[in-house]
Formats: C-alpha cells, structure tokens, sequence
C-alpha cells in the first residue's frame, strides 16, 4: 500500500509528530512525504521527503514565502505517486492534497492538531484568514475521515463545524522503544523540574518560572527550560537573575530524551490563550514513557494525555496550586516517587504508545484503500 503524507512545510525538529508513524510502519507500507518546504535533520533516508520550495540554500523561513507558488507542482506530484490513501496534516493549507485527491480519485485523510480548528471557529479578517477558511471548507468536504488528536479536540470540531460523521479520535502516541527510563544523575541533590516546549503565552512558561521562583526559598530545586518562541528572551533574563533556573534553548530529540530522563518532573502548565487551548501534548507522553511524572494545567486535551497516578493536573491558571503540586513531589519519598514513575511507565506503554497508534492507524488506511477497490 503506498501513502502519501502532506504537511505545507516540514521543520524537524519540533514537528516529529508528522513523520513518527511512518518510520514505525516503513516495513508494511510504501510512504512519501509531499511536502512545500522542509528542513530536516536527522530523519533516516528510507523515508523519502520531496519538497518544492526553491533555493534551498537559504533558511527555512525565506523559503516558506514560495508556498503559493509551488502549490500547483506538489498537487500534480502526489497524484502522480499514484497513492492508495493522502494523509494530510492540519486542514489548513491542504489545497494540494486536496486537489491531488480529487484528479486522482484517491481518498483523503485528514489529521486536525489543533489551530486549524481553532481557526475554523473564527471569522476571517485577513486575506490569509480567509485563504485558510477556504482550504477549511475544502478539506472537510473533500476528506473522507478526519482524525482529531484528541476527544476534546474532536468535540471542538464539531463545535466548530467539522462534520461530526467523519470524525475519529486517533492519539498521536510516543515511540516507548525510544523514549525509556534511564540512569538518573544523583550528585546533584536538588530536585529538577523540567519545562520543553514553545515559549509562549499558551505554554505558560511565565507561569512556571513564577511558581518556582515563590517556591526556591522553601525547597531547594532547579528549574530546566528548553525550547523556542517569542518569550525566548523573558525566559533567558529569568535564568540570568535566578541562579535556580537553566535555560538551555531549542534541543534536537537526543537532547529532548536526555533532559526527560534526568528530570524529577515534567511541568506542563498550558492554558487558554487567544481563545485556544492545548490539543493533546506529546511531551506529557514522552515524560511519562520516560518514568517521569508530570504536573500540568487541565486545559484542553492534556487531561487525555496524563495517565491515572502518574502525575497531578491542576485547575488552569491556578498557580498556587501548580507551585504546591511541585512542592509535593520535591518532598515526596522514595516510594511514592518510584509509584508516580512506574505508573507513567505503564501509561504510555499500555495506552499511549506509538505502536497502538500506528495499529489504529494501519486500520484507517486499510479501510480507506478499501473504499477506492484498492
């Protein structure tokens, strides 16, 4: 069976998200990714990447302003590659995939993750709104299935005014092969809180440095930030004035598995920002495959990604009750502590592995091909 992925633009890291399943499935199906740019960095050349952009040489960002050009050549490839299912990411930008299913007569899978549904429950007041409006509506009516990441997200897009009809629940999953306990580091007494992700607003990094701050005086501990976005320059101030608190910028995956490992515990504070919130939040899986408990708002999907006794969620934007649930696990013992990680363990494996994810993936093809006489 051969499936075509596509995405607008590719950028590895942190999207990994977009390729994982196809790595694990590469042995029983054919996969091509179809995408307008790409900028990856070590992503095995068994799974092959086209992009349409020109001017490689240049940034990733210089190259995304040809997206509108090169859209006609992308849809006319993936139609060409002959696929027995398109699997689109985001329903936004998905006018190639969309054009190619309908020339080729080749099912359409869509994946929603978030703002584009977010998007589609909004008026358009730009012409880039109303560009994304309508590959909204075209994805809808074009797609076969939809899969929202999330039961909340799939209830969003219905709200939103996804056809409910075509809507199924599929999680994303983490690679538990990959992303396993390892030796933690016991020279360091203090206890480590770990934050990876966009340093935005919606993340709410503000949040946490906040908590840790009012808790440093009352238990010794050490805050680890890693990641990108417009808060970037806030998070590295903080880390200058409060010598608790590393800022170690963007990490590829090896350096994403490392910090997981040694950390105590994930914090994961998204909220409600600009009228969304999280969809899933794959870190919170990758954390816990990692036997490391997590703390999180209970926003959005997050509640689906955190496993029962792995952890603690707290009302959204609660931050006295963010910095007592950190203060819990700094003080907890080791038992309890060895509990909350060997139930993170057994929550991803068991629920939220990306195995199972690519199973129930495997089956949405599989019937999808079946609907085209494939």
């Amino acid at each position: 069976m051969k499936i075509a992925l596509t995405k607008s633009s590719l950028l590895i890291p942190p999207t990994y998200f977009a390729v994982a399943h196809a790595l694990k499935m590469s042995e029983e199906m054919e996969f091509r990714f179809f995408t307008m740019a790409a900028e990856t960095a070590g992503i095995p050349a068994d799974l092959p990447i086209v992009d349409f952009a020109p001017q490689r040489h240049l940034p990733f960002k210089a190259r995304e302003k040809y997206l509108p050009v090169v859209m006609p050549r992308m849809a006319r490839a993936i139609a060409n590659y002959g696929p027995d299912v398109i699997h689109q990411h985001f329903a936004t930008w998905s006018w190639p995939a969309v054009k190619a299913s309908r020339r080729a007569g080749t099912p359409l899978l869509t994946t929603v993750h978030g703002a584009d549904v977010v998007a589609a429950g909004r008026q358009p007041t730009s012409m880039m709104a109303r560009w994304h409006k309508y590959n909204l509506r075209q994805s809808m009516e074009q797609s076969t299935r939809i899969l929202a990441v999330s039961r909340y997200l799939a209830g969003l897009a219905v709200q939103n005014g996804f056809p409910a009809e075509k809507i199924d629940v599929h999680y994303q999953g983490v690679d538990t092969d990959v992303f396993v306990p390892g030796q933690r580091n016991t020279e360091n007494p203090a206890p480590v809180a770990l934050f990876i992700g966009a340093l935005n607003q919606q993340k709410g990094i503000a949040h946490l440095i906040t908590a840790s701050n009012e808790l440093i005086g009352t238990v010794p501990h050490r805050l680890v930030v890693a990641g990108r976005g417009p808060l970037e320059e806030e998070v590295a101030a903080a880390a200058r004035q409060n010598a608790h608190i590393t800022f170690l910028g963007q990490l590829d995956r090896p350096g994403v598995l490392q910090q997981l490992q040694q950390a105590d515990v994930l914090v994961a504070p998204s909220r409600l920002h600009n009228g969304a919130r999280e969809a899933a939040g794959l870190i919170l899986l990758e954390a816990q495959a990692c036997g490391t408990p997590v703390i999180a708002y209970n926003s959005g999907g997050i509640s689906e990604m955190a496993g029962p006794g792995s952890g603690y969620l707290v009302p959204e934007d609660d931050i006295r009750s963010l910095r007592r649930r950190m203060e819990d696990v700094f003080r907890m013992d080791r038992p309890s502590m060895e509990q909350l990680r060997t139930a993170a363990r057994t929550f991803s494996v068991t629920e939220r592995s990306l195995q199972k994810s690519c199973e129930e993936l495997s089956r949405h093809y599989h019937q999808l091909a079946a609907t085209n006489g494939s």
